[in-house]
């Protein structure tokens, strides 16, 4: 996506991508309304289910339908998803080579030198959109304060029947995973089933996993491909800059601590480095302060706030679920922080702050 943005502005992109594309990513595929929006074109070829309604179930029973008259989230296959918008960048003018895995940074003088085998790679500047196990940040020394999910994720090949009982519905258990929820998400031809949690509580995920795709009932399903991840999440003192780098996504720790998307985070994160990166170059003088300004101002400040809801989740899933089941308001608010129109802060704002919130939870 900041390849995308750059190239259509003008600026020469060489993008370096580890993998031969279009290649699998272990993730489970939402892309948000809030997500698409910043997208700003048509990317309907990779979406292959539009999810309108979720089923919302506490350990793997007590289970309520809701629904909402917009989408909630764009379902994708990421290997098709990612392949699109590198396609997308290369039409703009970015340069892309796939399977050249980067392996050392250095910096010498006014450039960046990347390495990759026997090739050197020579810029103004690099930028880390590497994941979790971020090459550019281990490189440049940008020092991350993180904490990380876990998840499971597995393509759970089901009958016919039972897969268009699924059609733009998408199934949440708040309840089966300890710290963490299930899910089941519609794609196109199958299903992806996975689970996640703080990392502190991973030891028990495998036996969740297992529990939560038992429960479900397909019979005869076909396990097509499983594996599992981690996702990042910044903490305190995140920096995600350094000299003549800058990381975005889950390179920088940009996922939601709350819900665990990524995809929102990493498009958003993208649309601001490019416009300090336009800005930089323009002037002839490379400064990437100013990204993590607008960091800070566009994305930390809502993490922070993810972050302190995340853990009353953890603590108080029950609760959570109940409050959820029973209150409208709070149903209206998690579409609305789907869809974009509602933020963190203008959520805390309105229910009158934390203590409000604590407040709310004690009398429940």
């Amino acid at each position: 996506m900041l390849a995308y943005e750059l190239a259509k502005n003008g600026v020469d992109v060489l993008v370096l991508e580890k993998e031969t594309l279009p290649r699998y990513k272990c993730c489970a595929g939402g892309v948000t309304s809030k997500a698409a929006k910043l997208l700003g074109f048509d990317f309907s070829d990779a979406v292959e289910n539009v999810v309108y309604e979720v089923n919302v179930g506490f350990d793997l029973s007590n289970s309520y339908l809701r629904r909402h008259n917009e989408p909630l989230m764009y379902m994708v296959m990421r290997d098709a998803f990612d392949y699109l918008l590198a396609k997308r960048a290369q039409q703009a003018g970015a340069v892309l080579i796939d399977g050249q895995e980067a392996t050392e940074i250095q910096v010498s003088g006014d450039w960046v030198q990347v390495y990759s085998g026997d090739k050197v790679f020579r810029s103004r500047l690099v930028v880390g959109a590497d994941g979790a196990y971020s090459i550019a940040a281990r490189e440049m020394d940008m020092r991350r304060s993180l904490e990380y999910i876990m998840g499971i994720e597995s393509e759970v090949a089901v009958s016919e029947a039972k897969l268009a009982k699924w059609k733009s519905r998408a199934l949440l258990d708040l309840g089966c995973v300890p710290g963490g929820y299930a899910w089941v998400f519609p794609k196109r031809n199958h299903l992806s089933v996975g689970v996640g949690c703080i990392v502190s509580k991973a030891k028990q995920l495998r036996g969740c996993y297992d529990r939560f795709l038992k429960s479900l009932g397909f019979d005869g399903y076909t396990v097509v491909r499983s594996s599992s991840h981690l996702i990042p999440t910044c903490s305190k003192g995140r920096f995600v800059w350094q000299d003549k780098a800058l990381l975005v996504g889950d390179a920088a720790g940009l996922a939601d601590p709350l819900t665990g998307e990524g995809i929102h985070g990493a498009i958003l994160s993208a649309e601001l480095a490019a416009s300090v990166i336009k800005e930089s170059l323009s002037c002839g003088k490379v400064n990437l302060e100013d990204y993590q300004k607008a960091v800070d101002e566009k994305i930390l400040s809502e993490l922070r706030i993810a972050r302190v809801l995340s853990r009353i989740f953890v603590h108080f899933p029950h609760l959570s679920f109940t409050i959820l089941k029973q209150s409208e308001r709070v149903w209206k608010a998690s579409c609305g922080l789907m869809s974009g129109e509602l933020t963190y802060a203008e959520l805390k704002r309105k229910a009158g702050g934390f203590k409000s919130i604590y407040a709310r939870l004690l009398r429940a």
